[in-house]
């Protein structure tokens, strides 16, 4: 249909129909005979449409329109015989419903919700392939629903609504009450996120840790801001998790546990195989409680806030237990710091660590070296008092064939005094490097592009700015055309070697004052 010409306005009606009338497929013609406009969609598609205005606009521009029928070109059976027997690249006679199911699946895994609820209009067989719940992870609430009451309650009313795998209780423009949950137990959700911006105080703690417990993954953050409500939600949610639950991942941010009994936290998570506390206020006795009965392949994984007064002496009892550790303001005095490293040292679970401002100048070298590389993912952020002898060890551990570690970010660290062939191989070595505001010589970088170009394991190297909440990620990067001494790669090594990196991000002074010192010929 040529844009230019009456006809589009038609487009521009019908695009109005499909994103505020949620109207997934609709097919439009006029019928030469009788000057009617036909309709092809679902039947509920054809109710939302037909009480819509845009229906007579569109009927009314088909028929203004038709005098311009020479534009357009019409097909009949006979028509599309001809064409393929003339031209079969044209219009090759292609069945996909012909392809296994299994194929099907392959593809439409690539597509999200938006895209599948197009697809389950398309024929019976896609339809039976897309309806496959696996699917639909991630489908959520569309944002509408949350600014009205109305648009809301549309959706609810629609088939779509029973494909909703994720749900977020956040911020939404209308108060919730029993009601709105009585929808909500009628899903087959996944994973569920509750937040300090939705207002609960209407709903039933019963109701809603009935819904929770009715998922696998569940996310509770109240930023210590509604304790009361939050505490009492915790409670009841303990006690039926006892009872029994769905839940298999668990995750409390910024919550007070301190009034749950241990015995009660320990029963209810006994069944979890992933648990995150990040920045919970916990006792040293419901920490023993609750990996006292924890399965043994459970992923544990905390954050913790020295600022806070969280009891260190705590995380010695179970850091042979966590998978996850990272550890925020004061720093540890040097007793405490060497216990955690003797136990890292003989532990094997800890699969990522962070620490922030830790002193490390009285661990021995050689011991901290072991430490970084038996952790998959390290992210250290000032070791204050690192010696170069320190860093070299980590280096040459790096190197080694036993080395577990894949993921490294250094930040605020003089890296220059480290062999520059050493340094390039240790990268090399990573699945991914990140340093931010590290010292480095122009001989590192150099001979880094240099074994990069020959062939590297590495697939992401980058910089980063800024604070960021760390969650398997890493820090916000820069471009790779940011980093100091690029611009004296030889052009072709460069290209050669990002070419062997699987992602690669260029700024180009897009995100920053910075320019970029990427030369022209490069």
């Amino acid at each position: 249909m040529n844009n230019n010409s009456s006809y589009g306005g038609l487009h521009v009606e019908a695009r109005i129909l499909v994103e505020e009338h949620q109207t997934p497929l609709l097919c439009f013609y006029l019928d030469k005979e009788s000057n009617e406009m036909k309709l092809i969609a679902d039947s509920e598609s054809q109710r939302k449409v037909k009480e819509s205005e845009q229906f007579e606009k569109l009927e009314f521009m088909l028929k203004c329109t038709l005098n311009e029928k020479k534009k357009l070109t019409f097909y009949d059976d006979c028509t599309l015989d001809q064409c393929n027997q003339q031209d079969p690249i044209l219009l090759p006679l292609v069945c996909y419903d012909r392809l296994p199911t299994e194929i099907l699946k392959a593809v439409f895994e690539f597509l999200g919700p938006e895209d599948l609820k197009t697809l389950l209009l398309v024929s019976k067989t896609w339809k039976s392939v897309a309806d496959n719940p696996l699917l639909w992870t991630g489908f959520g609430l569309p944002r509408k629903c949350r600014n009205s009451k109305e648009l809301f309650q549309e959706f609810f009313e629609g088939s779509l609504s029973l494909k909703l795998q994720y749900l977020e209780l956040g911020q939404f423009d209308f108060k919730f009450d029993d009601h709105y949950f009585e929808r909500f137990m009628a899903l087959s959700l996944s994973c569920i996120k509750i937040t300090t911006d939705i207002d609960l105080s209407n709903v039933s703690n019963e109701l809603l840790a009935t819904l929770v417990n009715n998922c696998k993954v569940c996310s509770i953050s109240d930023a210590f801001l509604v304790p009361k409500k939050f505490g009492a939600l915790l409670k009841v949610l303990f006690k039926k998790m006892c009872m029994g639950t769905k839940i298999k991942s668990l995750k409390l941010e910024q919550t007070e546990l301190t009034s749950i009994p241990p015995d009660v936290l320990s029963e209810a998570f006994k069944s979890l195989t992933s648990i995150k506390l990040n920045f919970v206020a916990i006792s040293s006795d419901q920490f023993k409680a609750i990996l006292k009965n924890l399965r043994i392949d459970a992923e544990v994984k905390i954050k913790i806030d020295n600022d806070k007064g969280f009891d260190t002496e705590c995380v010695i009892s179970i850091l042979d237990r966590l998978t996850g550790l990272s550890f925020y303001g004061e720093p540890l005095i040097e007793e405490q710091l060497r216990r955690w490293m003797d136990i890292l040292d003989k532990s094997g679970k800890l699969k990522s660590l962070e620490m922030l401002d830790i002193g490390v100048s009285q661990i021995p070298a050689q011991l901290l070296s072991r430490v970084v590389n038996k952790i998959e993912m390290v992210k250290v952020r000032f070791f204050e008092g690192v010696s170069p002898h320190q860093l070299k060890e980590i280096f040459k551990g790096i190197v080694k064939s036993d080395s577990k570690i894949k993921h490294l970010e250094l930040d605020c660290m003089n890296l220059r005094l480290i062999n520059p062939e050493l340094f390039a191989k240790a990268v090399n070595k990573l699945d991914s490097f990140y340093y931010g505001l590290c010292e480095v010589s122009e001989c590192q970088v150099l001979e880094m592009f240099r074994i990069m170009s020959l062939g590297t394991n590495l697939k992401k190297l980058g910089t980063y700015y800024g604070d960021k909440e760390y969650e398997e990620t890493s820090l916000e990067t820069m471009g790779m055309d940011k980093m100091e001494h690029i611009e004296l790669v030889e052009p072709e090594i460069l290209a050669k070697a990002v070419n062997n990196l699987e992602s690669l991000q260029l700024d180009l002074g897009a995100s920053t004052k910075e320019s970029s010192r990427l030369t022209l010929t490069q």
